[in-house]
């Protein structure tokens, strides 16, 4: 079934009022579009839910990104990752991404948790 234009719009203004109450409570967005889309209220994806303020207005700018915020500054993460800083994309020296290639008959014979 093809949705028409302003269907999740729709949706979102429908579960307004409980929006609104699960909000106050202190939950989540991602608690309350679980919620909404588990009962089969609402079928638009997480992201574009986010795009909803509490009016029911996509906001342009919104002040909410899912996911992890970035913390760093553009162009701290361009010099990070800039190939003359860079050996196989990520800084030298840093122990972020190390990844420890070889495994030893000692790391093999380690009881695995829960046995």
């Amino acid at each position: 079934m093809k949705k028409n234009k302003g269907y999740a719009r729709v949706q979102f203004l429908a579960n307004l009022a409980r929006i609104k109450d699960l909000t106050a409570k202190g939950h989540t967005k991602k608690y309350t579009y679980d919620q909404l889309y588990g009962e089969g209220k609402i079928t638009m994806t997480y992201i574009h839910f986010c795009r909803f303020d509490l009016s029911g207005n996509i906001s342009k700018t919104s002040n909410f990104t899912p996911g992890v915020p970035n913390t760093r500054s553009a162009p701290a993460l361009a010099s990070a990752i800039s190939a003359k800083n860079c050996e196989g994309g990520f800084p030298k020296g840093s122990s972020l991404f190390v990844h420890k290639k070889a495994v030893t008959d000692e790391d093999l014979e380690q009881e695995l948790v829960g046995e």
